[in-house]
This record gives C-alpha cells, structure tokens and sequence, in this order.
C-alpha cells in the first residue's frame, strides 16, 4: 500500500519584498507630496508672489513664463515685463502703469478695467484679449487696428478715443 501524499499550506514567505509596510510606506510618501504641493504656496517671479491683488511695483520680469497666472487687481506699474508670457493671464482691474511690455504674449488675457496707461506695448500681441473698459492712454506701440484683435468695448486708446466695436 502506497502513502498518499497530504498537501502542504502554501508557504508564508512574501515574495517581492512588499507587504505591509510597503503599503504604508507608499502612503506616507502620497501623503507628504500632498502637502508639499498645497494650494496655499504662491508662486515667485522676479521675487513677486504672483497672485491676486499682488503689488510688484518696477519688478524685473524680463521673459517670465506667466501664462494663465492670477493677477487680477494687481499692481505691476513700471514693472519690466519684456517678452514676458502672459497668455490667458487675468489682468482685469490690473495697474500696469509705465510697464515695459514690448514683445510681450498677451493673446487671450483678460485686460478687462486694467490701466495701461504709459505702457510699452510694442511688439506685443494682444490677438482675442479682452480689453473692456481699458485704459491705454499715452501707451506705446499701441494703435486702433491692433487693439481691434482683441475684444473692445469702452477701451480708452486716447484723449478721445474710445473704441466700442464690441458692446
């Protein structure tokens, strides 16, 4: 008569090296990058937090990449924003006074009420910004045709003239 063979439990030896605690060390790991990329931290550019209301009177900008950034009511007169990004940025409400935009990437941003007066705008693109209400009175390389790519209404060009293509 032959002995049958009684099948052993599998082993509990863990193979791959993970268990537990790798699992609890890959969460610990999840956790901290949450944290770290928290909502609250602001982004620098020129040593300017770039958020809403910031004030960065005459700050050096020169090519910074500000494309869809928050500026909305934003201070930024006299600031050197040359070939600086600004793509789809909200400047609506913003004080760029005297600020040197030439070369400047503003295609698609939000102008609306902003105060652009003395401004350096040659070179700049303003395709499809929305410029409602702003004021470019004394700004250069500014012209009616080339305010005319974006979307005027009540935009202050000079001593006079106001365009309202769109209202």
């Amino acid at each position: 008569m032959r002995a049958s063979r009684v099948p052993r439990p599998p082993s509990r030896r863990r193979r791959g090296g993970r268990g537990r605690s790798g699992l609890v060390a890959l969460l610990v790991v999840v956790a901290a990058g949450a944290v770290a990329c928290d909502s609250g931290t602001v982004t620098s550019v020129g040593g300017c937090g770039i958020q809403d209301g910031a004030v960065c009177h005459g700050t050096y900008m020169y090519r910074g990449h500000l494309a869809f950034a928050n500026l909305y009511g934003a201070d930024l007169s006299r600031a050197d924003l040359r070939h600086a990004v600004l793509a789809s940025a909200v400047l609506s409400g913003a004080k760029l006074r005297g600020t040197d935009l030439r070369d400047a990437d503003l295609r698609h941003a939000h102008l609306e009420n902003a105060d652009l007066s003395g401004a350096d705008l040659r070179g700049a693109r303003l395709d499809d910004s929305w410029l409602r209400g702003a004021t470019f009175y004394g700004a250069r390389g500014v012209s009616p045709a080339g305010l005319k790519l974006g979307i005027v209404c009540r935009t202050v060009v000079a001593a006079g003239l106001e365009l309202n293509d769109d209202c």
